[in-house]
């Protein structure tokens, strides 16, 4: 076989290759990507002033480690308890707490370390003692 043809030969194959495996490796980033929406959960508290508007909290749960996001559209600063409960149980004698106070008008994230827990809700309080 002369090397042109050679050379057409395996471009083409390439191509049916490439062609063959793009929708496999899209297919399974969606996957990936749905699967990491799935883990995220939400809740949110309304403001004081003005009314109408709220302070939004989501988390998604690490190994060791629970990240809190926060958006605050209050144009005041608040106050949230989070409600950790154990992995794995149901009720209240296996969950603890945990404050946090966010500015007005801002957004983050706070990183809460702890292995065996799970964030579960967000309350209002008046302030973090």
């Amino acid at each position: 076989m002369n090397p042109k043809k050679l050379a057409s030969v395996l471009l083409g194959s390439a191509a049916t290759a490439a062609l063959l495996l793009a929708p496999a490796t899209a297919a399974s980033a969606q996957a990936q990507v749905g699967a990491a929406t799935t883990a995220v959960e939400r809740d949110s508290v309304g403001c004081s002033k003005p009314s109408g508007k709220r302070a939004n909290f989501s988390w998604g749960e690490g190994n060791t480690s629970a990240t809190i996001y926060f958006n605050n559209h209050c144009s005041h600063r608040l106050s949230v308890k989070i409600t950790f409960v154990r992995k794995g149980s149901v009720g209240d004698k296996a969950s603890k707490a945990r404050c946090m106070t966010v500015n007005a008008k801002t957004q983050g994230k706070k990183k809460f370390y702890a292995a065996a827990y799970k964030p579960f809700s967000v309350t209002r309080v008046a302030r973090c003692s």
